[in-house]
């Protein structure tokens, strides 16, 4: 099942990877990196504070879901009743307060973050009902939402560079138009898969924050440690530092596209398992497949960052070689650290993720205190892998010690781990059905 559920969000996460990267070229080409600036600050806070305002839910709703599918139609009430009240509130907090933490920039920036502020419900329901959709093993839903998202902003993207209308502005209403479209597929996919009635229930929302709660610190660190760069350079850089960086971001995530569908599809399996040795079984050879993929993408694209980054962004691009260079590295330990992240959280463990991820928040923000003044961008990328690089040190560490196995046994490699070693295994990954 977890191949199955792997190769479905893989195939979603390159449709969006593949969408993301027509966005970035044709928006870095268009707007240049000062332009490129101004699109992330517009559009980087209104993400973080729907994150902020799921209180944790979205990975409660995977949860218990995945234990108990006769919970949908609760889940799903409270969903609605959730986002119609807290997105409301949201949207009129952002307003008094985004305007204080992006600095000075200009009014016609300042508008468009105004205006952008209006997808907060909309991403806090996505956020939901892909809880519902992957909690039951509906990737290919979920992974169709989240990709559809993409797909519109890339197209919009296309269209308006080639009438030549491309602009700050116009960016922002296509990919207002995109997270519209996303939720739209994601409620039909949870209606029609899921048939919810309507059965709004008190004691199950106190049950969903139960588990929320206790990870939801967690999800504030992860987005801290994967976002806070990006927040600060919003408030002390150029509007072309902001550009640059971003475009290293966006590459350098690149790598973590099989590590990601890899943990995405590992949670609800654990979860759904009684949580014995063949689940353990199960997440210590994904975390050694996560590491040798990362380990064989690392190299090629470590010596080739600055005739990428010419080559797709053009010359005034390559001053963010060194920055991409550190972010490769910080992608690949992201990607080990979300296969035990996943683990913690798919064995009842909400409370150790969210220990190792508020410890990487903390570290992040120290180190990019120190480096981001001295260093800028370099500093940045650089404060961002040590971040990572202690979250999945305490959080493997935790997870050793609460399931009682020994380190090398769990990542001793093994012939039968290398799927190109196994034609059969291949074929099955790539093409046959669960």
């Amino acid at each position: 099942m977890i191949l199955r559920s792997t190769r479905l969000i893989l195939f979603a996460d390159a449709l969006s990877l593949l969408s993301s990267v027509v966005s970035s070229l044709v928006g870095a080409r268009a707007l240049g990196p000062a332009g490129r600036g101004d699109l992330l600050i517009v559009v980087l806070w209104p993400p973080f504070i729907a994150m902020l305002a799921g209180l944790g839910l979205p990975t409660a709703y995977r949860y218990w879901i995945a234990k108990e599918p006769q919970r949908a139609s609760a889940l799903f009430s409270n969903a609605v009743i959730y986002t119609a009240i807290i997105g409301t509130v949201c949207i009129g907090l952002a307003d008094l307060l985004i305007p204080y933490l992006v600095g000075e920039r200009s009014p016609e920036v300042m508008m468009l973050l105004r205006i952008y502020q209006i997808n907060i419900p909309a991403a806090l329901f996505l956020d939901l009902m892909r809880g519902l959709l992957e909690g039951t093993r509906r990737f290919g839903w979920a992974g169709a939402a989240r990709a559809i998202f993409f797909g519109v902003q890339a197209f919009g993207f296309a269209v308006l560079w080639f009438a030549g209308h491309l602009t700050v502005a116009t960016a922002m209403i296509s990919m207002i138009s995109a997270q519209t479209v996303a939720m739209g597929l994601a409620l039909f996919a949870v209606w029609r898969q899921l048939k919810p009635r309507w059965q709004p229930s008190w004691a199950e929302f106190k049950t969903s924050m139960n588990y929320g709660a206790r990870d939801h610190f967690g999800n504030v660190s992860d987005f801290t440690t994967l976002r806070l760069d990006q927040l600060m350079l919003g408030a002390m850089a150029s509007n072309a530092a902001i550009g640059l960086y971003v475009t290293a971001v966006r590459l350098s995530e690149v790598t973590n596209l099989a590590g990601g569908a890899i943990a995405s599809a590992l949670m609800p399996e654990v979860a759904a398992s009684n949580a014995g040795e063949e689940a353990e079984a199960l997440w210590a050879k994904s975390l050694r497949l996560t590491v040798y993929m990362q380990t064989l993408l690392l190299i090629p694209l470590w010596i080739g960052a600055p005739y990428i980054l010419k080559f797709l962004f053009g010359e005034s691009f390559v001053p963010a070689t060194s920055a991409l260079r550190w972010l490769l590295l910080a992608a690949a330990v992201w990607s080990w650290g979300s296969i035990v992240i996943s683990g913690l959280r798919g064995f009842g463990y909400p409370g150790l993720s969210t220990t190792a991820r508020f410890s990487a928040a903390i570290v992040t923000a120290v180190a990019l205190l120190i480096l981001l003044p001295r260093l800028g961008i370099t500093g940045a990328a650089i404060a961002s892998f040590i971040g990572y690089s202690v979250m999945f040190v305490v959080a493997l560490v935790s997870f050793m010690k609460k399931r009682q196995l020994r380190f090398w046994k769990c990542l001793r490699p093994q012939r039968q781990d290398i799927l190109i070693a196994n034609w059969k295994s291949v074929r099955a990954f790539l093409f046959e059905s669960a």
